[in-house]
């Protein structure tokens, strides 16, 4: 299946884990719109890498209580 996402390489971004430990580094970004069913658009930049387990994608805080503050 394919969905048509492109991938921009970026400048090298290490990533700082929820535990403060930093053990990837990203090079790769793409943004796609996100429509809520309230009638809100929103284009966010997603940092592509390989997650463990079988996480699909790692929301920041700041994002959620931005865009859902209850964090339901």
């Amino acid at each position: 299946m394919s969905n048509e996402l492109t991938c921009q390489t970026i400048a090298p971004l290490s990533v700082a884990l929820i535990d403060s430990t930093v053990n990837a580094c990203v090079t790769h970004a793409m943004s796609f719109p996100i429509d809520f069913a309230y009638g809100y658009s929103y284009v966010p930049e997603f940092f592509v890498t390989k997650l463990e387990g079988t996480y699909l994608v790692v929301l920041r805080h700041n994002w959620l209580v931005k865009h859902n503050p209850n964090i339901d």
